[in-house]
């Protein structure tokens, strides 16, 4: 595994028009990685730094990376060579690596003994229509509210992926006699796709299975179809029946599942 294949991923704001038209025809038209993408570019146009691409030499792949404050998640489309397989896995930082089924052994292979979780990522998709008003005990949070929002992410479930640029975006929380005890909301956006990717949906244990997660989810796709956005897809642990179920009880349908394999340093 060479450190210099590696250090091919190149900042999406550096990239050249050809080199954007290639990317784009390797993720097709995939609703959740063509939003990782072109609202990659959309931020990096915008000042953006934390999303990066590595373009496959024979134009067959690419891997998407984006960087969060704990963790960064890379996502293989197409088809790479050995060499750039191995330098999708060479990490400096914890790292999820999202790639089809049928890699996942060979990804356990040149990750060896770093990796940390073995599992699956599960992709849904739900149209955005005429959805009721939010229940009044939810609230979009704002900057001021970061340190809250960590705090609770942290201490209810630590590896949710979570920076404070996202509270940019529609993150929403419902609060029970002043106290946070549920939350959940958009990732990125793309208005020119209509499309939205959700996620960070965490309730206190003390609450959970009462329904306040399809609460929090209420409020966003209200928010969303306000905002005209057409199409809501998220990912969740297939492992995590009782979310998948959430997320199917409230209209989304499974798209296509992946490996999702977190990795150390290597």
């Amino acid at each position: 595994m060479t450190r210099d294949i590696a250090d091919r991923f190149r900042p999406l704001w550096a990239l050249a028009d050809a080199e954007i038209r290639r990317v784009r025809t390797v993720v097709g038209s995939h609703p959740v990685f063509r939003l990782y993408l072109e609202s990659g570019l959309a931020a990096a146009a915008d000042g953006d730094r934390s999303r990066s691409v590595l373009i496959g030499g024979a134009g067959a792949g690419v891997v998407l990376a984006i960087e969060f404050d704990d963790v960064t998640v890379r996502t293989v489309i197409g088809r790479l060579d050995d060499d750039e397989l191995a330098g999708a896995c060479a990490v400096r930082r914890r790292t999820e690596l999202h790639v089809e089924p049928d890699l996942r052994a060979i990804v356990l292979r040149l990750c060896g003994g770093g990796v940390l979780a073995d599992q699956t990522i599960r992709y849904y998709r739900r149209p955005v229509g005429a959805e009721p008003p939010a229940d009044p005990r939810c609230r979009r949070l704002a900057a001021d509210d970061y340190a809250m929002a960590a705090a609770f992410f942290r201490a209810h479930h630590p590896a949710t992926i979570f920076s404070r640029w996202m509270l940019d975006e529609t993150l929403v929380g419902l609060f029970e006699a002043g106290e946070l005890v549920a939350c959940g909301g958009v990732v990125v956006r793309h208005a020119g796709l209509s499309t939205a990717n959700l996620g960070n949906f965490v309730t206190v244990p003390a609450r959970r299975g009462q329904g306040l997660a399809r609460i929090v989810m209420g409020a966003v796709l209200s928010s969303l179809a306000a905002d005209g956005i057409g199409l809501a897809v998220l990912g969740a642990t297939a492992g995590n029946v009782a979310a998948c179920r959430s997320y199917e009880a409230v209209g989304f349908a499974p798209l296509d599942e992946r490996a999702e394999l977190v990795v150390g340093p290597s």
